[in-house]
Protein backbone atom coordinates (compact mmCIF):
# COMPACT_ATOMS: atom_id res chain seq x y z
CA UNK A 1 0.00 0.00 0.00
CA UNK A 2 0.84 3.42 -0.49
CA UNK A 3 2.55 5.76 2.49
CA UNK A 4 -0.23 7.79 4.20
CA UNK A 5 -0.27 11.36 3.67
CA UNK A 6 0.22 11.84 7.25
CA UNK A 7 2.07 9.65 8.22
CA UNK A 8 5.01 11.29 10.18
CA UNK A 9 8.76 10.09 9.37
CA UNK A 10 11.26 10.33 12.85
CA UNK A 11 14.66 11.97 11.85
CA UNK A 12 17.65 10.78 14.59
CA UNK A 13 20.82 12.03 14.88
CA UNK A 14 22.42 9.95 17.57
CA UNK A 15 25.13 9.20 19.93
CA UNK A 16 28.12 6.89 20.12
CA UNK A 17 28.04 2.96 20.51
CA UNK A 18 30.48 2.19 23.74
CA UNK A 19 32.70 0.23 21.58
CA UNK A 20 33.67 3.14 19.21
CA UNK A 21 36.50 5.45 21.05
CA UNK A 22 36.15 8.87 21.68
CA UNK A 23 36.75 11.63 23.75
CA UNK A 24 34.69 12.09 26.50
CA UNK A 25 35.68 15.88 26.34
CA UNK A 26 34.60 16.40 23.18
CA UNK A 27 31.93 19.30 22.54
CA UNK A 28 28.19 17.91 22.12
CA UNK A 29 24.98 19.24 22.35
CA UNK A 30 21.91 17.62 23.82
CA UNK A 31 18.68 17.99 21.32
CA UNK A 32 15.18 17.40 22.27
CA UNK A 33 13.48 15.73 19.52
CA UNK A 34 9.11 15.56 19.65
CA UNK A 35 6.37 14.91 18.06
CA UNK A 36 2.58 15.23 18.85
CA UNK A 37 -0.20 14.96 16.63
CA UNK A 38 -3.78 16.18 18.12
CA UNK A 39 -7.04 14.53 16.47
CA UNK A 40 -9.96 15.26 18.77
CA UNK A 41 -11.67 12.20 17.20
CA UNK A 42 -9.45 9.59 18.44
CA UNK A 43 -9.27 8.45 22.27
CA UNK A 44 -5.48 8.88 22.74
CA UNK A 45 -2.91 12.02 22.10
CA UNK A 46 0.52 10.04 21.78
CA UNK A 47 3.27 12.20 22.19
CA UNK A 48 7.01 10.96 21.29
CA UNK A 49 10.21 12.76 22.96
CA UNK A 50 13.90 11.75 22.11
CA UNK A 51 16.98 13.04 22.18
CA UNK A 52 19.62 13.02 19.72
CA UNK A 53 23.28 14.47 20.31
CA UNK A 54 25.41 16.58 17.76
CA UNK A 55 28.82 15.20 18.04
CA UNK A 56 31.62 14.29 15.46
CA UNK A 57 31.46 10.88 14.00
CA UNK A 58 28.54 8.40 11.93
CA UNK A 59 25.74 8.17 12.97
CA UNK A 60 25.68 4.68 12.70
CA UNK A 61 27.85 4.27 14.83
CA UNK A 62 25.86 6.19 17.73
CA UNK A 63 23.17 4.58 17.10
CA UNK A 64 23.07 1.26 18.95
CA UNK A 65 23.63 2.82 22.13
CA UNK A 66 19.68 3.42 23.90
CA UNK A 67 20.87 6.15 26.36
CA UNK A 68 21.68 8.31 23.41
CA UNK A 69 18.23 8.01 22.26
CA UNK A 70 15.59 7.91 25.01
CA UNK A 71 15.52 10.00 28.30
CA UNK A 72 15.18 7.50 31.22
CA UNK A 73 12.00 6.91 32.32
CA UNK A 74 10.42 9.54 34.95
CA UNK A 75 12.90 11.94 34.58
CA UNK A 76 10.81 14.30 32.18
CA UNK A 77 7.36 15.45 32.56
CA UNK A 78 5.09 16.10 29.57
CA UNK A 79 2.21 18.57 29.60
CA UNK A 80 -0.70 19.93 27.40
CA UNK A 81 -1.47 23.32 27.93
CA UNK A 82 -4.75 23.91 27.51
CA UNK A 83 -5.75 27.49 25.83
CA UNK A 84 -8.80 30.06 25.69
CA UNK A 85 -9.58 32.94 24.85
CA UNK A 86 -5.66 33.62 24.88
CA UNK A 87 -5.96 32.45 28.93
CA UNK A 88 -4.45 29.07 30.00
CA UNK A 89 -7.21 27.12 31.93
CA UNK A 90 -6.28 23.77 32.53
CA UNK A 91 -3.44 21.62 32.16
CA UNK A 92 -2.77 17.81 30.85
CA UNK A 93 -0.14 15.53 32.32
CA UNK A 94 0.81 12.96 30.11
CA UNK A 95 1.53 9.18 31.35
CA UNK A 96 4.51 7.36 30.12
CA UNK A 97 4.42 3.31 28.96
CA UNK A 98 6.85 1.78 26.84
CA UNK A 99 6.31 0.31 23.69
CA UNK A 100 9.23 -2.39 21.32
CA UNK A 101 10.55 -0.84 18.60
CA UNK A 102 11.38 -2.28 15.33
CA UNK A 103 15.10 -3.90 15.04
CA UNK A 104 17.28 -1.72 12.94
CA UNK A 105 20.03 0.03 12.29
CA UNK A 106 19.80 1.90 15.82
CA UNK A 107 19.06 1.06 19.39
CA UNK A 108 15.79 -1.23 19.50
CA UNK A 109 14.94 -1.31 23.67
CA UNK A 110 11.59 -0.74 24.54
CA UNK A 111 11.47 3.15 23.82
CA UNK A 112 9.06 5.21 26.53
CA UNK A 113 5.65 7.05 24.72
CA UNK A 114 4.00 9.63 26.68
CA UNK A 115 -0.25 9.68 26.25
CA UNK A 116 -3.17 11.20 27.52
CA UNK A 117 -6.95 10.09 26.95
CA UNK A 118 -8.09 13.35 28.15
CA UNK A 119 -10.70 14.53 25.66
CA UNK A 120 -9.82 17.89 23.14
CA UNK A 121 -12.02 20.35 22.40
CA UNK A 122 -12.50 22.27 19.20
CA UNK A 123 -12.70 25.44 21.12
CA UNK A 124 -9.59 25.25 23.04
CA UNK A 125 -6.22 25.63 21.87
CA UNK A 126 -3.13 23.84 22.91
CA UNK A 127 0.33 24.04 23.41
CA UNK A 128 3.02 21.07 24.31
CA UNK A 129 5.62 21.66 27.15
CA UNK A 130 8.59 18.92 28.02
CA UNK A 131 10.22 19.94 31.44
CA UNK A 132 12.84 18.12 33.63
CA UNK A 133 11.47 16.60 36.92
CA UNK A 134 14.73 17.08 38.86
CA UNK A 135 14.60 20.39 38.89
CA UNK A 136 11.69 22.11 36.59
CA UNK A 137 13.16 23.50 33.87
CA UNK A 138 11.94 23.41 30.34
CA UNK A 139 13.60 21.54 27.96
CA UNK A 140 11.06 22.02 24.85
CA UNK A 141 7.86 23.75 24.33
CA UNK A 142 5.77 25.08 21.23
CA UNK A 143 3.23 27.73 20.78
CA UNK A 144 -0.10 27.19 21.07
CA UNK A 145 -2.18 25.30 17.83
CA UNK A 146 -5.77 25.06 17.40
CA UNK A 147 -7.86 22.02 16.45
CA UNK A 148 -9.15 21.47 12.73
CA UNK A 149 -12.51 22.33 12.87
CA UNK A 150 -15.59 20.47 10.64
CA UNK A 151 -17.40 22.56 8.68
CA UNK A 152 -21.33 23.93 9.66
CA UNK A 153 -22.51 22.36 6.52
CA UNK A 154 -20.79 18.91 6.79
CA UNK A 155 -18.30 17.18 5.41
CA UNK A 156 -18.81 15.73 1.94
CA UNK A 157 -20.66 16.48 -0.86
CA UNK A 158 -19.93 13.86 -3.18
CA UNK A 159 -20.52 11.07 -4.34
CA UNK A 160 -24.04 11.91 -2.81
CA UNK A 161 -25.87 8.76 -1.18
CA UNK A 162 -27.87 8.04 -3.78
CA UNK A 163 -25.08 7.29 -6.05
CA UNK A 164 -23.51 3.71 -5.77
CA UNK A 165 -20.38 2.93 -7.86
CA UNK A 166 -21.57 5.25 -10.74
CA UNK A 167 -19.60 6.67 -7.61
CA UNK A 168 -17.41 6.21 -10.82
CA UNK A 169 -19.04 8.21 -13.34
CA UNK A 170 -17.92 8.12 -17.26
CA UNK A 171 -16.04 11.62 -17.80
CA UNK A 172 -15.51 11.63 -21.58
CA UNK A 173 -13.36 8.52 -22.60
CA UNK A 174 -12.83 7.57 -18.74
CA UNK A 175 -14.62 7.13 -15.63
CA UNK A 176 -14.07 8.97 -12.60
CA UNK A 177 -15.16 9.28 -9.19
CA UNK A 178 -15.97 12.93 -8.42
CA UNK A 179 -14.89 14.01 -4.35
CA UNK A 180 -16.36 17.22 -3.22
CA UNK A 181 -16.17 18.73 0.25
CA UNK A 182 -16.54 21.39 2.50
CA UNK A 183 -13.63 23.29 4.06
CA UNK A 184 -12.44 22.70 7.41
CA UNK A 185 -11.17 26.12 9.74
CA UNK A 186 -7.18 25.20 10.18
CA UNK A 187 -6.90 22.65 7.44
CA UNK A 188 -3.95 22.65 5.03
CA UNK A 189 -4.17 19.81 2.94
CA UNK A 190 -6.63 17.25 2.71
CA UNK A 191 -6.49 14.14 0.89
CA UNK A 192 -9.48 11.61 0.32
CA UNK A 193 -9.58 7.93 0.70
CA UNK A 194 -10.99 5.45 -0.67
CA UNK A 195 -11.71 1.73 1.62
CA UNK A 196 -12.44 -0.96 -0.59
CA UNK A 197 -13.26 -4.51 1.07
CA UNK A 198 -13.30 -7.72 0.00
CA UNK A 199 -13.79 -11.17 1.39
CA UNK A 200 -10.85 -14.20 1.11
CA UNK A 201 -10.80 -16.96 2.80
CA UNK A 202 -13.85 -16.02 4.82
CA UNK A 203 -12.40 -13.53 6.51
CA UNK A 204 -12.73 -9.72 5.60
CA UNK A 205 -9.88 -7.50 4.31
CA UNK A 206 -10.17 -3.80 2.88
CA UNK A 207 -7.56 -2.03 0.34
CA UNK A 208 -7.11 1.50 1.23
CA UNK A 209 -6.85 3.83 -2.11
CA UNK A 210 -5.37 7.22 -1.74
CA UNK A 211 -6.26 10.23 -3.76
CA UNK A 212 -4.26 13.23 -4.77
CA UNK A 213 -3.96 15.49 -2.06
CA UNK A 214 -5.19 19.20 -2.16
CA UNK A 215 -3.85 21.96 -0.68
CA UNK A 216 -6.03 24.44 0.31
CA UNK A 217 -7.19 26.79 -1.83
CA UNK A 218 -6.13 30.73 -1.72
CA UNK A 219 -9.49 32.55 -2.15
CA UNK A 220 -11.28 30.31 0.40
CA UNK A 221 -13.88 28.56 -1.35
CA UNK A 222 -17.00 26.80 0.77
CA UNK A 223 -16.12 23.39 -0.84
CA UNK A 224 -13.00 21.65 -2.75
CA UNK A 225 -12.72 18.57 -4.78
CA UNK A 226 -10.70 16.12 -6.50
CA UNK A 227 -11.49 13.10 -8.70
CA UNK A 228 -10.23 9.38 -8.53
CA UNK A 229 -10.11 7.57 -12.12
CA UNK A 230 -11.36 4.00 -12.47
CA UNK A 231 -8.26 3.22 -14.34
CA UNK A 232 -5.89 4.10 -11.25
CA UNK A 233 -8.33 2.46 -8.80
CA UNK A 234 -7.94 -0.69 -10.66
CA UNK A 235 -4.22 -0.30 -11.38
CA UNK A 236 -3.48 0.35 -7.73
CA UNK A 237 -5.92 -2.85 -6.93
CA UNK A 238 -3.58 -4.82 -8.83
CA UNK A 239 -0.04 -3.42 -8.01
CA UNK A 240 -1.12 -4.26 -3.89
CA UNK A 241 -2.88 -7.83 -4.89
CA UNK A 242 -1.34 -8.84 -8.05
CA UNK A 243 0.58 -11.44 -5.66
CA UNK A 244 -2.47 -12.84 -4.07
CA UNK A 245 -4.26 -14.64 -6.02
CA UNK A 246 -6.40 -16.37 -3.80
CA UNK A 247 -10.33 -16.61 -4.34
CA UNK A 248 -11.99 -13.02 -3.33
CA UNK A 249 -15.29 -11.76 -3.27
CA UNK A 250 -15.96 -8.19 -3.19
CA UNK A 251 -18.28 -7.02 -0.39
CA UNK A 252 -19.99 -4.04 -2.76
CA UNK A 253 -19.16 -1.55 0.32
CA UNK A 254 -16.61 1.42 -0.05
CA UNK A 255 -16.01 3.29 2.88
CA UNK A 256 -15.32 6.88 2.21
CA UNK A 257 -12.50 8.96 4.49
CA UNK A 258 -10.94 12.55 4.32
CA UNK A 259 -8.45 13.18 6.00
CA UNK A 260 -6.79 16.94 6.55
CA UNK A 261 -3.76 18.53 8.05
CA UNK A 262 -2.82 21.73 9.63
CA UNK A 263 0.16 24.29 8.19
CA UNK A 264 2.87 22.94 10.39
CA UNK A 265 2.61 19.28 9.39
CA UNK A 266 2.01 20.59 5.95
CA UNK A 267 5.13 22.16 6.50
CA UNK A 268 7.00 19.71 7.62
CA UNK A 269 5.89 16.85 5.20
CA UNK A 270 6.74 19.24 2.19
CA UNK A 271 10.23 19.87 3.66
CA UNK A 272 10.45 16.04 3.58
CA UNK A 273 9.24 15.68 0.07
CA UNK A 274 11.55 13.96 -2.29
CA UNK A 275 12.15 17.07 -4.07
CA UNK A 276 13.12 19.26 -1.33
CA UNK A 277 14.78 16.11 0.76
CA UNK A 278 16.95 17.54 3.96
CA UNK A 279 20.09 15.15 2.35
CA UNK A 280 20.27 17.99 -0.33
CA UNK A 281 21.02 20.54 2.66
CA UNK A 282 17.55 21.49 2.98
CA UNK A 283 16.36 21.08 6.90
CA UNK A 284 13.63 19.65 7.92
CA UNK A 285 10.74 21.77 9.28
CA UNK A 286 10.21 21.94 13.27
CA UNK A 287 8.15 24.13 15.55
CA UNK A 288 9.35 22.37 18.70
CA UNK A 289 11.23 25.53 20.51
CA UNK A 290 14.25 24.22 21.91
CA UNK A 291 14.55 21.22 19.66
CA UNK A 292 13.32 19.17 16.46
CA UNK A 293 9.98 17.51 15.01
CA UNK A 294 6.56 18.68 14.92
CA UNK A 295 3.49 19.55 16.86
CA UNK A 296 0.36 20.10 14.64
CA UNK A 297 -3.21 19.19 13.92
CA UNK A 298 -4.68 16.41 11.83
CA UNK A 299 -8.48 15.27 11.48
CA UNK A 300 -9.43 11.48 9.52
CA UNK A 301 -13.37 11.47 9.26
CA UNK A 302 -15.28 8.42 7.63
CA UNK A 303 -18.08 9.98 5.69
CA UNK A 304 -20.47 7.17 5.41
CA UNK A 305 -20.28 3.93 3.76
CA UNK A 306 -21.19 3.58 -0.32
CA UNK A 307 -22.43 0.11 -1.82
CA UNK A 308 -20.11 -0.84 -4.82
CA UNK A 309 -21.88 -1.64 -8.05
CA UNK A 310 -21.93 -5.49 -8.15
CA UNK A 311 -22.54 -5.81 -12.01
CA UNK A 312 -20.32 -8.22 -13.47
CA UNK A 313 -21.42 -6.98 -17.19
CA UNK A 314 -19.26 -4.85 -19.16
CA UNK A 315 -21.59 -2.50 -20.83
CA UNK A 316 -23.25 -1.17 -17.37
CA UNK A 317 -19.73 -0.16 -16.22
CA UNK A 318 -19.90 -2.86 -13.60
CA UNK A 319 -16.91 -2.54 -10.77
CA UNK A 320 -17.04 -6.33 -10.66
CA UNK A 321 -16.59 -7.07 -14.02
CA UNK A 322 -12.96 -4.69 -14.38
CA UNK A 323 -11.77 -6.40 -10.42
CA UNK A 324 -12.14 -10.25 -12.16
CA UNK A 325 -10.34 -8.57 -15.44
CA UNK A 326 -7.48 -7.97 -13.19
CA UNK A 327 -6.79 -11.72 -12.22
CA UNK A 328 -6.34 -11.11 -9.06
CA UNK A 329 -8.95 -13.54 -7.61
CA UNK A 330 -12.23 -11.99 -8.14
Amino acid sequence: MKKHLFAIPLMLCLFSACEVEFSPNAEWKNIPVVYCLLDQDVDTTWVRVERCFLAEGSMYDFGPVSDSINYPVGSIRVQLCVFRNGQCVDTILCRDTLRSREAGSFANVDQPLYFTTERLYEANMYKLLVTRVSDGSVIAYTDSIPLIVQSAQGLIRKPSNNEQFGFFERSGSTAVCNIEWYVMQNARRYQPIVRFYYTEAGDTHYVDLRCNSVPEAIHQPQTQSTYYSRDAFLSEMYTILKDDTLPKRSLNKVDLYLTACSEDLNAYITSLDINNAVDQGNEAYTNIHNGRGVFAARRTRLYKSLRADSSIVQSTGGLVYYLRELGVGF
